[in-house]
């Protein structure tokens, strides 16, 4: 009997390949090696390079998007609190990483989003989604006091998200965290508050 290969290591060692490599800098007998399978089963899951990076792209954004979902309903902390903690996660995560590639959606976005519609499509789509978790916690810290009024919810989990996927350009070229860190630094204290601080200090 022939060894049945599971699709879902394919696509977490596609995942890993892409992050680190990009789209154009892999070939499918390079996934073939990593993966420890032969060109026919490849072929039974994907039908092409393209496929198989975009079916890699939506396994990984569903399951991030579950990550998300639940950190945010599993912390005690304040909503305001609760954004540092997840973003300083990230930051730490792309520190021990060794800054060399930042998020997947991030690297084949950019890399061949013009070209690939579906991708673009895909990805944004996602995005999106990502958003739409930080537009909660963020509308919460509004009700809360804790988070600035002055733009929508939503707004502001596009100005952070957005913006922190802009440091990634400049972490890989310096290979070090200090562009993240001014992000957060600078991010949180443009989206806090401040008049409710001044209140609770009186």
């Amino acid at each position: 009997m022939g060894y049945k290969y599971d699709k879902e290591d394919i696509l977490n060692t596609g995942y890993d390949v892409l992050r680190k490599n990009g789209y154009h800098n892999v070939g499918i007998n390079q996934v073939l090696k990593e993966a420890g399978i032969p060109k026919g089963s490849f072929y039974n899951f994907f039908e092409s390079k393209a496929d198989f990076a975009n079916q890699v792209v939506s396994h990984y954004a569903k399951d991030n998007h579950k990550w998300m979902q639940q950190y945010f309903l599993d912390t005690e902390l304040s909503p305001l609190e609760a954004l540092k903690s997840f973003y300083k996660i990230m930051i730490d995560f792309n520190e021990k990483d060794d800054f060399a590639s930042g998020c997947l959606l991030n690297v084949l976005g950019n890399e061949i989003g013009r070209q690939n519609d579906e991708l673009a499509e895909n990805v944004n789509q996602y995005f999106i989604g990502w958003l739409n978790i930080l537009d909660k916690v963020i509308f919460e810290g509004q009700k809360e006091g804790e988070i600035t009024t002055r733009f929508t919810s939503l707004e502001l989990a596009e100005y952070l998200h957005s913006g922190f996927y802009g440091t990634f350009s400049r972490m890989k070229v310096t290979r070090n965290r200090v562009y993240m860190d001014t992000w957060f630094d600078m991010s949180f204290e443009f989206i806090k508050n401040n008049t409710h601080q001044n209140n609770e200090a009186l």
